[in-house]
This record gives structure tokens, sequence and C-alpha cells, in this order.
């Protein structure tokens, strides 16, 4: 059975899947086909989800979805819900190259 932690980080690998235009990985990406929680042709997104104040992120679980996701040949990004507020961490690369597409079509 599993617990509402298991519940709730399933429901937001869902709906953060569907905002992307996604899918996301059976066993939360356990598999070496297809790693990560949540795929779509661009992004790899490892997701997780704590209705606590706090959550450690230690380097090798962003190093683990940067890996990965590079593999693949997509972006790495570590999404987080924590404590009712969903935020997500991109290589600094990644957000400074985002940010120049933007300018560049003149939307910022």
């Amino acid at each position: 059975m599993k617990t509402e932690g298991q519940k709730q980080s399933q429901k937001h690998e869902k709906r953060l899947a569907k905002k992307i235009g996604g899918s996301t990985n059976a066993a939360s990406g356990a598999f070496w086909s297809r790693k990560g929680d949540v795929r779509s042709t661009d992004l790899l997104i490892e997701h997780k989800w704590t209705g606590k104040k706090t959550k450690t992120i230690k380097s090798d679980e962003l190093k683990k979805i940067t890996t990965e996701a590079i593999l693949d040949g997509r972006m790495p990004v570590f999404g987080l819900h924590l404590d009712g507020v969903n935020y997500v961490i991109l290589l600094e690369d990644d957000f400074l190259e985002m940010r120049e597409n933007l300018d560049n079509h003149g939307r910022l």
C-alpha cells in the first residue's frame, strides 16, 4: 500500500507531465532505459514531494538527474514540492540559455 507521500508525489508527477506535454516513467525511472520521473521531448525531471517545511537536497541527486538527462539528450530539471509550493532547479547554463532565448524573442 502506498503512503500518503507516495500518492502525493505520483499526483504531482502526473500534473507536471501534463503541463509539459510529457509522460511519467513507470517505477519513477527505476528501469535502465527510462530514467527520471517525468520526461518530455526536451526535459528529464526528477521530482521530489514533501509536505514538510524542509528537504535536504544532496549533490548526488542533482548529479544523477544531470547525467541521466545529458545521456538522454534532454535538459535536466529537479522538481520539488515543498510545504505546498512547487519549485524547479536548473543548471545555471540552462537557465541563462532559456533567458537568452526569451530575450531574443522580445519576451522577458
